[in-house]
């Protein structure tokens, strides 16, 4: 079992599992690529063959049973799953997944693994309502990678345009009240956060993100997505697979934890002594891009 974990977790060009999918795709019809690739996530998520990611360690202390939740950038429904199992029966799970083949995807292990707490929404999560051009880049072996599409940031000419619908959190959950938010939209993180807004002010709830690209230069949208953050009382958090750290100018993860005061309770099982040493010798932790 651990080596199909393993294999099932790397992307490497020479992977075995990689090198049949490459195959698989260039030798049948799409539509049979598509029917198998199905069956495949399903096994996939029903299995936990894929392992969970290091996060949701601290994921687990922050959401609880009978809590809604948020899933932006759902993909096939790895995270989507776990928060079911976490929130439970009376909880609820509202995943966004904007590229209609992945959407599919999702819908299918939803019902394959009866995740009846769980709603999901074929549209990307951005600042307004409406449409746009979903762009699908290429893996360096030249066939789509989905699961890196994005509607923002660097993009390439020969990439794939997709329309979809757009929604903003605002609109979409404005009788809801969220203790978690979970979001991995490729550099299209700060337009989802401006759309949701009042939701923020709201539920005030705990959030993992995917940051791109630099939140240190003033110049980019990951240093005004911890602008906007730290304006209703959030602070960056890493974690390193032990430890919660505060984020320091300078430092990099690709996923960042936002949390209130209020958060920290829930997780302080994970803390370290960072902010405590820090505050001795007058330092202070950074809360936005400064």
């Amino acid at each position: 079992m651990w080596i199909t974990r393993k294999l099932i977790s790397t992307e490497s060009a020479w992977n075995p599992k990689v090198m049949v999918g490459r195959v698989v795709t260039y030798a049948l019809p799409p539509d049979m690529v598509h029917a198998l690739q199905k069956h495949y996530y399903a096994y996939v998520l029903r299995n936990k063959v894929a392992g969970a990611e290091a996060d949701q360690t601290v994921v687990g202390h922050l959401v609880s049973e009978g809590d809604s939740v948020i899933d932006i950038g759902a993909s096939i429904g790895g995270y989507t799953r776990y928060l079911s199992d976490k929130v439970g029966p009376r909880g609820h799970v509202y995943s966004f997944e904007a590229n209609p083949s992945t959407f599919d995807f999702l819908t299918h292990n939803v019902a394959a693994l009866k995740l009846s707490n769980v709603t999901p929404f074929n549209s990307a999560v951005s600042d307004v309502a409406g449409t746009a051009e979903l762009l699908i880049p290429h893996y360096r072996w030249g066939s789509e990678c989905h699961y890196d599409a994005r509607l923002s940031g660097p993009v390439k000419s020969n990439w794939r345009k997709v329309p979809v619908t757009t929604v903003t959190l605002d609109a979409a959950l404005a009788d809801r009240s969220i203790a978690f938010i979970k979001c991995d939209a490729n550099f299209h993180e700060l337009a989802c956060l401006q759309g949701a807004v009042k939701l923020i002010e709201k539920s005030r709830p705990a959030m993992l993100i995917e940051v791109n690209p630099d939140p240190d230069d003033p110049t980019t949208s990951a240093y005004s997505t911890f602008a906007l953050l730290s304006q209703y009382g959030y602070q960056a958090y890493w974690f390193d697979r032990q430890k919660m750290r505060p984020r320091l100018a300078g430092e990099r993860s690709q996923n960042y934890f936002f949390l209130t005061p209020g958060h920290l309770a829930s997780v302080s099982r994970f803390m370290d002594n960072s902010e405590q040493e820090m505050n001795k010798e007058g330092l202070k932790p950074q809360t936005a891009g400064a």
